[in-house]
């Protein structure tokens, strides 16, 4: 039988209506999911680690960087992971894992839910138990499963607050589908030799979102901050004004200025392509750089990641960014 270590850090899944106010409280997440899923017990030996409890709003890099050391010490110990996280800020967990645990060769993966466990008709125990399951196949990503499907971490986005189909991954296949069967699809990564962990990050880094009308006068404040990188989420294929309240010299200041201009699309699926319109190869002579197909979250984390990797050295954070880490990038696109 496979041997699993369940990470608890938070989020829904965990709560109890407390007497007589029925507010959420955190439960004993041990006598929890043995109490309410001892069938647990017949898919793999589960041991259980407790990280942190915290809403996921609340999560931090350091975070982040506790749940990595926990793997990386219990690495040899155990077939696969399971983690609980909050859903708001899980996909910011995973993209920060995947950079964290290079060269897997065992699942881990991320998991939570829309409703407490202890709750009628809580999508806890499914998720729970399908991401279990799941831990004892030959997954070597860090990857989130959510309803049915298991997803690439650093792929996936939160696309609603109340559906139990909480995250889809726009831009890259499902790693696996759960159904009568697990079905596990053919774009998994392969695994790695050796554990290599990563764990420095730096929070350095700032994102906005471009819409008509944005004065670029409020950003001047960003050339001479201590802020080193800027992930602006760009129209379309990574459109941005240049006639009215052009955004183009401001891109130039901060190139100038050793920082790091980095554009993303708006859109969920596609990529960009700075080389389709005269607007995009204004941005690239400025010297902001495209995110290809990564998701927001994921420019934003490889960042922090570069930054805490190659600390005061933008060249080098340009050289590696569009470098596939742990697939949260299509190669054929750079």
């Amino acid at each position: 039988m496979k041997k699993i270590c369940l990470i608890h850090t938070g989020g829904t899944f965990g709560m109890m209506p407390a007497e007589p106010t029925h507010v959420l409280a955190p439960a004993d997440i041990r006598n929890l999911i043995t109490g309410y899923l001892p069938e647990i017990e017949k898919i793999a030996q589960v041991d259980f680690e407790v990280a942190f409890n915290l809403d996921s709003a609340n999560i931090q890099p350091h975070h982040w960087q506790l749940l990595g050391n926990i793997i990386q010490k219990n690495y040899s110990n155990y077939d696969g992971f399971v983690i609980i996280h909050g859903t708001d800020a899980m996909v910011y967990t995973a993209c920060a894992l995947s950079f964290m645990l290079q060269g897997l060769n065992k699942p881990v993966i991320l998991t939570g839910s829309q409703r407490p466990l202890a709750l009628i008709r809580s999508d806890a125990r499914s998720n729970l138990i399908n991401s279990i399951e799941l831990a004892t196949h030959d997954i070597p990503e860090v990857a989130i499963f959510f309803g049915t499907y298991l997803f690439r971490g650093n792929r996936a986005v939160k696309i609603s607050s109340t559906s139990y189909e909480a995250f889809a991954s726009p831009n890259y296949p499902e790693l696996a589908e759960v159904g009568l069967d697990i079905l596990l699809s053919d774009y998994i990564l392969s695994g790695g030799d050796k554990l290599i962990f990563h764990d420095r990050f730096k929070n350095s880094v700032f994102s906005f979102r471009f819409f008509p009308g944005l004065n670029p006068d409020f950003l001047d404040f960003i050339i001479h901050s201590s802020l080193e990188a800027v992930v602006v989420e760009a129209l379309g294929v990574g459109n941005l004004a240049i006639l009215e309240n052009s955004i183009i010299p401001w891109i130039e200041s901060m190139t100038k200025a050793g920082k790091i201009v980095v554009i993303c699309s708006q859109s969920a699926y596609g990529y960009i392509d700075l080389e389709l319109y005269e607007c995009g190869r204004k941005i690239s002579d400025a010297g902001g750089i495209p995110a290809a197909d990564m998701t927001p979250t994921a420019a934003i984390v490889k960042l922090m990641y570069l930054l805490g990797t190659y600390p005061q050295q933008p060249d080098e954070i340009r050289n590696n960014f569009l470098k596939p880490i742990a697939g949260e990038i299509s190669e054929k696109i750079n």
